[in-house]
């Protein structure tokens, strides 16, 4: 795989081992979280059709992914369209006359067919669970969505959709394919088969070639969440053996090791240069390191982990945001993916199962070993949620580390069963109830929902009890923990997290943990170290800070920008 950069995208080229291929598909991704939570598994069918022969690129749009910003009022569907017209016209430019396909996600899908209705050497078009048109999909979004006050279009997760988006999206239609009746269509949808057979049916009653509908439940997989996410094995097969088919025509033959013209790799921002960089053992690691346009005489780096199984860019872009915000600031920064996650190498078929495994710490050092090649020496070191623990169990055993900067962690220690690996089936274990803060609690008891949902059965009462009382017991003898004496131990957990904390300490680790002021990480803080970590804040380089009204992943523009402004002068305060 490499990393290559046109038109203001970035994209993931994918080739057969010996580099030659005679046809190149151009994958086009989902919107928002959809694109982004199968983003491991688009790569995973990437590296399929490398080895059925075929080329694949792997498109981020403008706007998405690790591609260029662009403006909140834009129509984005058109700059969206304008880059999957890029990506085959840069295919054409550096490998001629190797033949050309299409292959859309949800969006993508809709995208691809725009495309490929007006594009003449657009060989085959493979959809996978393609809305019927740009309305549906409007439709569909806006059940979740928030909208913006002044109505000019609403945010989806922390993803914006302009009104003028919206316009563009609802023009879309896979009726469009009817402009092109010689293109071969192949479509693969989770569910919901019918109305697209009678598009089929049509399109070649009306003297159409190929229209192909299957029905694969297995693509419904790749709506999960980013841990849960696997390759659609029977769809991705059935997709790939008829693209090379279709592609089997193709005359001419191109080569990765003789493009017709240099493969580019930066990508130039105003904020600074970002650049695709693979690092590690056989360059199983990848990344985008963004630099500052002007050399600095104290140069400092950040390395921005993944939050849970979210490729690099992060959740609604944050990790981008992040990186291109310090570069303005003169702060590089390298936002990777760990095994198992985004682009890193192998791609994993399954569920990423190293969220919360001592093997991801391998990962941590093989990026410092990275930077400081690049002159980057001691980073700082920053993650949400997964990332953060990560982060804090890499610095126990780190001593490159310059800082650390833990957001919304959920846990210290991790005991339990590797997280994202298939929960146990036993109808005689009880439901796992999340425990928010206390507090939550005694709000609940002063709402008229509550005392409806417990007439109507709907609170596991009996578990919310046990889970509280659990956590009353652990916040007072961890209380009664932290003031034995060295090596006195009554709460191993609570002694284990208290001399994690007290080891980093005594190295004087700059340290700093941002919380949401509702997020459910802060009871084992405030149980270890009292309200709002006090204890904690003795520690000389220790901050705490909460962030009131946030959410778990920092979703609105406003707290995003808050955190971001929180991590830039964390970085600002440190010593070089």
């Amino acid at each position: 795989m490499k990393s290559v950069v046109f038109s203001g995208c970035r994209a993931q080229l994918h080739t057969p081992a010996d580099g030659v291929f005679r046809h190149l598909v151009v994958l086009c991704n989902a919107f928002g979280g959809e694109g982004l939570y199968a983003h491991r598994a688009l790569c995973v069918l990437a590296e399929d059709m490398a080895t059925a022969g075929m080329a694949a690129l792997h498109l981020e749009y403008p706007g998405l992914g690790d591609s260029v910003d662009l403006p909140a009022s834009v129509d984005a569907t058109q700059e969206w369209l304008a880059g999957v017209r890029a990506a085959l016209a840069w295919a054409r430019c550096h490998f001629p006359g190797v033949a050309l396909s299409l292959c859309g996600h949800r969006l993508g899908a809709l995208l691809a067919a725009e495309v490929a209705s007006t594009e003449p050497d657009v060989q085959a078009l493979l959809l996978l669970s393609p809305p019927q048109s740009g309305r549906h999909l409007v439709r569909e979004l806006q059940l979740t969505a928030l909208p913006a006050p002044q109505g000019d279009g609403f945010y989806l997760y922390g993803w914006w959709l302009a009104k003028a988006t919206l316009a563009g999206l609802q023009a879309l239609d896979l009726g469009c394919l009817s402009r092109r009746p010689s293109l071969a269509v192949q479509v693969l949808s989770e569910a919901g088969v019918r109305g697209l057979v009678k598009l089929g049916q049509a399109h070649v009653q009306a003297g159409g070639a190929e229209f192909d509908v299957h029905e694969m439940p297995d693509l419904a997989g790749l709506r999960a969440e980013p841990h849960l996410v696997e390759a659609a094995e029977a769809a991705f097969a059935c997709g790939v053996r008829w693209l090379a088919l279709r592609g089997a025509s193709g005359a001419g033959v191109g080569s990765l090791h003789a493009p017709a013209l240099p493969l580019a790799s930066d990508l130039h921002l105003p904020q600074g240069l970002e650049s695709g960089c693979r690092f590690g053992p056989g360059g199983a690691y990848f990344g985008i390191v963004c630099r500052p346009h002007e050399v600095q005489p104290d140069p400092r780096c950040v390395l921005i982990l993944n939050t849970g199984g979210n490729p690099r860019s992060g959740h609604h872009r944050l990790s981008v945001a992040l990186a291109r915000a310090l570069a303005a600031a003169g702060v590089a920064s390298l936002r990777m993916d760990a095994t198992g996650i985004g682009d890193a190498l192998p791609a994993v078929r399954g569920r990423s199962l190293a969220l919360y495994s001592e093997a991801s710490l391998v990962d941590v050092s093989h990026a410092l070993n990275w930077l400081e090649g690049q002159g980057w020496v001691r980073p700082i070191v920053f993650g949400i949620c997964s990332g953060g623990y990560l982060g804090l169990q890499a610095a126990a055993r780190e001593t490159r580390m310059g800082g650390l900067v833990m957001v919304n962690p959920q846990s210290f220690l991790w005991d339990g069963p590797v997280f994202g690996s298939e929960p146990s089936v036993d109808s005689g274990t009880p439901v796992k109830v999340e425990i928010q803060q206390l507090s939550h609690y005694r709000r609940v008891l002063f709402s008229g929902d509550f005392w409806q949902r417990l007439l109507r059965a709907e609170v596991a009462v009996a578990g919310v009890l046990r889970q509280v009382s659990r956590a009353l017991w652990f916040r007072f003898t961890a209380a009664l923990q932290a003031r034995l004496p060295a090596g006195w131990v009554l709460v191993p957990r609570a002694a284990k997290v208290q001399a994690l904390f007290a080891g980093l300490a005594k190295r004087r680790m700059p340290l700093l943990l941002v919380y949401a002021d509702t997020d459910p990480g802060l009871n084992e803080l405030q149980a270890c170290f009292g309200p709002c970590g006090r204890r904690l804040l003795t520690h000389p380089g220790t901050g705490v800070r909460l962030v009131q009204g946030a959410d778990h992943t920092f979703t609105a523009p406003a707290d995003s920008e808050n955190l971001i402004q929180i991590v830039r002068q964390f970085v600002a305060s440190r010593d070089p």
